[in-house]
């Protein structure tokens, strides 16, 4: 990994705000709401905004 992508994503993640909000996204929202709870997978979830929501809804992640 070069020290720029490294720093990129320090720097970006790094103040006390998040950066996409903490709202989970709406079509995610819209798409688990139409399936059963059950385990899923989410990667690259940064923040983790729809893990939680996801998380309260009954998945396991």
């Amino acid at each position: 990994m070069s020290k720029y992508h490294k720093d990129f994503w320090n720097d970006r993640y790094s103040p006390e705000e998040f950066v996409y909000g903490e709202v989970p996204n709406e079509y995610l929202k819209d798409k688990l709401s139409a399936l059963s709870p059950g385990t899923i997978v989410l990667p690259a979830e940064g923040e983790g905004r729809n893990a939680v929501y996801a998380a309260k809804n009954g998945w396991t992640i």
